[in-house]
Formats: structure tokens, C-alpha cells, sequence
């Protein structure tokens, strides 16, 4: 099965490589750039007219941003599909956002199901209350639901993959389908996460050096932000993978 290493070198092939690194360095560093001074700025409490429209615009770019790259997100899923490319990363076009709201109603659905699931979890501790207690009755859903939304959340990216994959909802919506998945595929995804521990503590670490309120700390910051989006690349990759050998047969 293709893997991590697979992954990288695809995510770093091409003629174009560097400049859509450069295009997405810059992506993904804004929006975090930006949330360190409005933070500074959500603190103060005399705030000027002119404030609060720089602040609105900075929110409004990042929304944007992240509304552009959750569609580009797909179309690396799409074309990790295709084992004959030697690269997945896929041009910078307007396109993006179409796709981002095409699979939009899969995600806020997905959304209503775990906080329900969360539902569930404090009603059977209300119910258990007159028996157990508080404390325990309390444990014992938050334990309950917790498990659940656990297994749903690393199965959930089956979801998107088989989204992504044709664009086509149809048959996504169902609460019961990523639970179907864990006997086939759970071996595969736990050895995943494993595997991507060390790729998770560079990414810490460099976002930890990205703490304060001077230009090297924003470098950091927006490097930080671009290695947590390869990662998340590296590991929709191997989500396509782990999906074609366990689950397309």
C-alpha cells in the first residue's frame, strides 16, 4: 500500500511544485497570521469604527481562505485517486469554491450527527442520575458518547474520501455508514495515526515557536500552518489508499 513517503514525494513532485508550494504557504499562513492581532484587538474595550472594519475584512479573508482551501482539499483526495500521477497537488483555480459548497451539506450533516451523538451522551446521564449519582451518571455518558464520537471522527474521512472521489453525495448521509467501516479498515487507520505522531510533534513544535507578537514568531506561525496542511495531505492520501485496497474492493 502506498504510504507517508508516497505521499511527500507526490505532494512535492511536479514542474509547478514550488510555486504552488509558495501559493499555499501564503494560504494557509494569512488566516493565522491574522488571528494573533485580532485577538490583541477582541481585548481591548475601546475599540474605534476603523478597528472594527479592519477587523471584520480580516475575518472575511480568512473566511474566504478557508472556504478556498477546504475545496482544494477535495481535489487532492480526487487526485490521490489516480495512482498513474506523479503529482496530486492540484492547480489554483476558482473552482475550489464550488466544490467546497457542494460538499458543504455533507459536513454540516455530519456536524448535527456528532452533536446529537453528544445529545445522546448527557440524556443517558440525566436517566442514570437517580440511580448513580451526579459524578458517575456523568462519567459514565460522557464515557459512552466519547467512545462513539471517537471511532466516528477516524472513520469520518472515509466519507469525504468517497465525496471527493466523484464529487457525488448520494448515499453519504447515512449515520451507520462509517461504523460499517471499522472491521475492515481500523488495523490500517490506527498504524496510520501512529506513523504520523512524529510528522504531529515537528508540526507542535514548530506552532509552538510561532507563540508571541514579533515578525519571527509569525514566521513561524504561517509554517506552522503549512506544515499542519501537508499533513493533512499526507494523510488524506493514505486515507485514499487505506479506502482502495480495504473497503473499494
Amino acid at each position: 500500500m502506498l504510504g507517508i513517503k508516497d505521499a511527500i514525494k507526490k505532494i512535492y513532485s511536479g514542474e509547478d511544485a514550488l510555486t504552488k508550494h509558495i501559493i499555499l504557504f501564503v494560504l494557509t499562513g494569512v488566516p493565522v497570521m491574522l488571528s494573533t492581532p485580532l485577538n490583541d484587538i477582541s481585548k481591548r474595550q475601546d475599540l474605534s469604527g476603523s478597528t472594527i472594519l479592519l477587523s471584520l475584512a480580516a475575518l472575511f479573508i480568512s473566511l474566504v481562505i478557508a472556504i478556498y482551501l477546504g475545496g482544494y482539499l477535495y481535489g487532492l483526495i480526487h487526485n490521490s485517486f489516480d495512482t498513474n500521477r506523479d503529482e496530486i497537488l492540484p492547480d489554483f483555480d476558482k473552482s475550489w469554491f464550488n466544490i467546497f459548497f457542494k460538499g458543504l451539506p455533507l459536513q454540516i450533516i455530519w456536524i448535527l450527527y456528532i452533536m446529537l451523538i453528544i445529545g445522546i451522551g448527557a440524556l443517558v446521564s440525566a436517566i442514570l442520575t437517580p440511580f448513580l449519582g451526579v459524578q458517575a451518571s456523568s462519567i459514565i455518558g460522557t464515557l459512552l458518547s466519547g467512545v462513539v464520537i471517537v471511532f466516528l471522527c477516524i472513520m469520518l474521512p472515509f466519507i469525504f474520501t468517497i465525496f471527493a472521489k466523484d464529487y457525488n453525495r448520494q448515499g453519504l448521509y447515512n449515520i451507520k455508514l462509517p461504523f460499517s467501516f471499522i472491521p475492515k479498515t481500523l488495523k490500517s487507520v490506527a498504524w496510520l495515526l501512529i506513523k504520523l505522531v512524529p510528522i504531529f510533534i515537528v508540526v507542535s513544535f514548530v506552532n509552538i515557536l510561532g507563540n508571541g507578537n514579533n515578525v519571527v514568531s509569525y514566521i513561524f506561525t504561517a509554517l506552522g500552518a503549512y506544515l499542519a496542511a501537508i499533513m493533512q495531505y499526507i494523510t488524506c492520501f493514505c486515507y485514499v489508499q487505506i479506502y482502495k485496497e480495504e473497503l473499494e474492493q
